[in-house]
C-alpha cells in the first residue's frame, strides 16, 4: 500500500481543513500521519490529551494505556493497509475517569490514491456498555429460565443459564430452534407468534427419558412495523411444587393426628418456595429500577406477574394449611392508607384492565391519610374479594370504595357487575372448599376457600365480611374494620449525600440471595456476606458492622442461634448493639417471636422489594441522625412501602 514518507507528511496541505472539520464535530477525533503519530487532537479528544503534542512528534499509542495498545496497534497496521478497523476498549487517565470508547481507524487519501493520513474517530458508550453489563448479570443470576428468540428465523437470540440447565444444553441455547430444544408439542407452542397475543401461559407435561416433570411456561411478544419481532419466554420446573402440593394435601388429611408434623412441613415448604421466590421479585426490582428500557420493561413486567402469580399461590397453600390451626394475633402497625390500598389493588387492576374491565378506586377525603391496625392482614381479606371480582366479571367495571364507617372505622366495598349471585346461597360461598354451586366451579375452577379464609382473616381483625348481591347486576362485598386514626408523621426530604458507607453483613446460604442483596446494597454500602451461622458471627467478632442482614434456616448454625452467640459477644466485649434483620422466608408467628428473643430488631420476609429492604434498613437507622447512608437513595427508590 502506498502512503506518503516521513519528508512529506510535514506539508500535507489538507491538514489544516480536516483539523477544523475534527474540531467542529462532538466526536473524538485524532488525526495521524501514515506512521501513527499524531497531527492534531480535536477538541473533544483533549478530554483524554489535554496537551496535545507538536505534530509528528508523539505516536498514537503513547496516549492510550498499556493494556489497549495491542488493538491500537492492529487498527494502525490496518489502517496503513488501507482496510478501516474498529475496536472497543477502555480509556483510563490520570486527568479523566474511566470510560468505554468505540473506536475506528481508517486511511484518509490524496487525488493519487495514496495514503496520507489515517483518521481516528472515537464514541463514548460508557452508559451502554455499563447498564448491558449489569443487565447480563440480572439475567444471568434469575432462577427462572429466560430465553428470546427471533420470531422470524426462529432461532434462540439470548438464554441465560437457567435456561442452559433446565433444556440440558449446556453449551448454549443461541442458534437453536425451538425444536432442537423442547419436546414437539412444546416447541410448537412456544414458537407460535400471533399479532395481538400478549401473554400466554401453559404448564406442560413432560415425559422425557430424564423422568416426568412439569413446566410452567410464559411467553410474550414484542412488535415492530412488520409485525411480531421476539418472543420472550419464561419457563420453570414446577414439578417439585406439584409434589409438594399433593404432599401438603395428604398432610391435611391427617391434620387432626398429625398437627406438629403438618405445621413442620408448612414451614419447610414456605421456605423452599419463598427463598427462590425472592431472588424472582428483588431481581426484577432491581431490573427496573436500573433501566427505562422499553424492552426490558416489557421483560421486567412479565416476570413480576409471573411472580406476583406464583406468591398468591405460595399465600394460598399456607392459607390451606393454617385453615383449621390457631392463628397469631394481629400484627399492629401504623400505615399509610394510600400505600395500603395501591398494594392491594395493583395486580387486581392490571388483571382487570387485560379482560377490558374499567377498574375505578375511590377513597373518601374524609378519612385520614394513617391508620393503625394490621396492614397485612387487610391484605389477606381485601385480595380474594378482588380477585373473585375480576375473575365473575366479564363486562362493565370493578369499583373498590373506602369510606367512614357511620359507626366507626372504616368500610371498604367492593362492587362488580359480575355474574352476581343467589341470596339463598351466599353461606355455601363463605364455606370452605365450596363455591356457590358446582356449574361456577366447573366452568370458573378453583378451591373454594378464598372467601372462608377472607371471612376468617376478618374475624381475627375484630372486623365484619359480608355480600350481597345487586339489583342491577353484580355483587358488593364489603369489610368494616375497627380502625385507629394514627398521627401522620410527616419528615423533611434528605437531599444530603450519604455521609459515609454502610458496612453490611449479609448472612444467607442460598448464593442467589446472597448476590441480589450485594446487588441492592451496592451503591450504599460495604457487604460482607457469611454462607451460614458459623461464618457470620465469626465476621461479627472479627469487623464492625453497621447492620447485620440474617436469614434463618442455614446449615451448621441457623440464624436465631448466630443472633444470640452475636449478643452474648457483645455483651461480655461491651461492645455497642449491632442493629440486626431477620431476612428470612421463616415468617410464621413463632419463629418472628424466637428470632426477638435472641436479639433481633426487626424481622423481613422472604420475599422482599427493594423498597421494602431500603426503608427497614432506614428505619434502624433513625436514631442515630449522624448516620444518613440511605437518606437520598431511599426517597428515590424506596418510596413505595410493602407490608411485612
Amino acid at each position: 500500500m502506498t502512503y506518503v514518507d516521513a519528508d512529506d507528511e510535514t506539508c500535507y496541505e489538507g491538514d489544516v481543513f480536516h483539523g477544523q472539520i475534527a474540531d467542529a464535530s462532538p466526536a473524538y477525533i485524532w488525526l495521524l500521519n501514515p506512521q501513527g503519530r499524531i497531527v492534531h487532537v480535536s477538541r473533544a479528544a483533549r478530554r483524554f490529551q489535554p496537551e496535545p503534542p507538536a505534530p509528528h512528534t508523539m505516536a498514537w499509542r503513547d496516549a492510550w494505556p498499556v493494556d489497549c495498545r495491542f488493538s491500537i496497534d492492529r487498527g494502525v497496521q490496518e489502517a496503513q493497509a488501507g482496510r478501516a478497523f474498529s475496536f472497543r476498549t477502555r480509556f483510563t487517565t490520570e486527568q479523566s475517569s474511566a470510560v468505554y470508547l468505540d473506536t475506528t481507524v481508517s486511511a484518509v487519501r490524496d487525488d493519487a490514491g495514496r495514503i496520507v493520513r489515517l483518521l481516528v474517530k472515537a464514541e463514548d458508550v460508557t452508559q451502554e456498555t455499563e447498564t448491558a453489563a449489569f443487565l447480563n448479570t440480572v439475567i444471568e443470576v434469575l432462577p427462572l429460565a429466560l430465553t428470546v428468540k427471533d420470531a422470524r428465523t426462529g432461532r434462540y437470540i439470548l438464554a441465560n443459564r437457567a435456561a442452559e440447565k433446565l433444556f440440558g444444553r449446556f453449551e448454549g441455547l443461541t442458534g437453536l430452534r425451538a425444536s432442537d430444544v423442547l419436546p414437539a408439542a412444546f416447541a410448537e407452542w412456544a414458537a407460535d407468534a400471533v399479532p395481538g397475543m400478549g401473554s400466554q401461559s401453559t404448564v406442560y407435561e413432560d415425559h422425557a427419558e430424564a423422568g416426568f416433570r412439569y413446566l410452567a411456561a410464559t411467553k410474550l411478544a414484542t412488535y415492530d412495523d412488520e409485525g411480531v419481532r421476539h418472543l420472550i419466554g419464561l419457563t420453570e420446573d414446577i414439578t417439585q411444587k406439584q409434589r409438594d402440593a399433593d404432599a401438603l394435601y395428604q398432610a391435611l388429611e391427617q391434620a387432626e393426628q398429625a398437627n406438629r408434623a403438618r405445621s413442620a412441613f408448612v414451614t419447610n415448604i414456605s421456605h423452599e418456595i419463598r427463598t427462590p421466590l425472592n431472588g424472582v421479585i428483588a431481581g426484577v426490582d432491581l431490573l427496573a429500577a436500573r433501566s427505562t428500557a422499553p424492552d426490558i420493561q416489557e421483560v421486567t413486567e412479565m416476570i413480576r406477574a409471573s411472580a406476583a402469580v406464583l406468591q398468591d399461590q405460595l399465600q394460598q397453600l399456607l392459607a390451606v394449611a393454617r385453615l383449621d390451626g390457631i392463628e397469631g394475633p394481629p400484627e399492629v402497625e401504623t400505615f399509610a392508607l394510600g400505600d395500603l390500598i395501591e398494594r392491594v389493588v395493583r395486580p387486581a387492576r392490571e388483571a382487570a384492565r387485560a379482560k377490558g374491565l374499567a377498574f375505578v378506586v375511590e377513597i373518601a377525603p374524609a378519612l385520614p391519610a394513617a391508620f393503625v391496625g394490621d396492614p397485612a392482614g387487610i391484605e389477606r381479606v381485601l385480595t380474594p374479594l378482588l380477585n373473585n371480582a375480576v375473575k365473575f366479571t366479564h363486562r362493565g367495571e370493578i369499583r373498590l370504595t373506602v369510606d367512614p364507617c357511620q359507626n366507626g372505622g372504616v368500610r371498604f366495598a367492593c362492587v362488580d357487575t359480575g355474574v352476581g349471585f343467589d341470596p339463598a346461597l351466599k353461606a355455601a360461598m363463605f364455606a370452605a372448599f365450596r363455591q356457590q354451586d358446582d356449574a361456577l366451579t366447573r366452568e370458573y375452577g378453583g378451591m373454594g376457600l378464598g372467601l372462608a379464609l377472607a371471612r376468617k382473616a376478618a374475624r381475627a381483625l375484630g372486623g365484619i365480611l359480608d355480600a350481597a348481591p345487586r339489583e342491577d347486576g353484580g355483587s358488593v362485598f364489603w369489610l368494616d374494620l375497627p380502625l385507629s386514626t394514627a398521627p401522620v408523621q410527616t419528615t423533611d426530604e434528605v437531599t444530603t449525600d450519604p455521609v459515609d458507607r454502610l458496612r453490611v453483613l449479609v448472612a444467607d446460604d442460598h448464593p442467589t440471595n446472597r448476590r441480589i442483596v450485594e446487588m441492592m446494597l451496592e451503591s450504599v454500602a460495604d457487604v460482607t456476606t457469611a454462607e451460614d451461622g458459623v461464618e457470620a458471627v465469626e465476621a461479627a467478632g472479627r469487623e464492625t458492622f453497621d447492620v447485620i442482614l440474617m436469614d434463618i434456616q442455614m446449615p451448621r448454625m441457623d440464624g436465631i442461634t448466630a443472633v444470640a452467640r452475636i449478643r452474648d459477644a457483645e455483651r461480655a466485649a461491651g461492645r455497642a448493639h449491632v442493629p440486626v434483620i431477620m431476612l428470612t422466608a421463616n415468617t410464621q408467628p413463632e419463629h418472628v417471636e424466637a428470632a426477638r428473643l435472641a436479639g433481633a430488631d426487626r424481622h423481613l420476609g422472604k420475599p422482599f422489594t427493594l423498597a421494602l429492604l431500603f426503608n427497614e434498613i432506614q428505619a434502624l437507622l433513625a436514631d442515630a441522625p449522624a448516620r444518613t447512608p440511605l437518606g437520598r437513595h431511599a426517597n428515590v427508590q424506596g418510596a413505595s412501602s410493602a407490608s411485612r
